[in-house]
């Protein structure tokens, strides 16, 4: 099962994932539960330390390639397995979730 959650900032949309997220775990389902927001706080509704947070990075843009399709379509494509990316990116949370933090701002700039 796969569930996407979205919405306009300040929706809930977080709050609704690491709700779900931890009902789903506490089921005895396998969670992996993927943070695409630029500013990440999915992992703090989880339940993870800040200080762990602040300690991790975001998953690599190299963990994808482009590649043509049978069409001729260039599409992205993952190198590895989910499995394999999710071992090695994957952060362990609470209720044995696993979160991936799909992106993050590393070095901020001057706007």
């Amino acid at each position: 099962m796969k569930i996407g959650i979205s919405g306009k900032g300040g929706s809930g949309k977080t709050t609704i994932s690491a709700t779900l997220a931890r009902v789903f775990a506490r089921q005895g389902f396998p969670v992996l539960a993927i943070d695409g927001d630029p500013n990440p706080n999915l992992g703090m509704a989880l339940g993870l330390k800040a200080e762990t947070l602040e300690e991790t990075h975001s998953i690599p843009r190299s963990i994808v390639e482009r590649k043509e399709d049978a069409d001729g379509k260039m599409r992205m494509v993952l190198k590895d397995s989910v499995e394999n990316i999710t071992a090695l990116h994957g952060i362990a949370a609470p209720d044995g979730i696993r979160l991936i933090v799909g992106t993050k701002v590393e070095n901020p700039g001057a706007g």
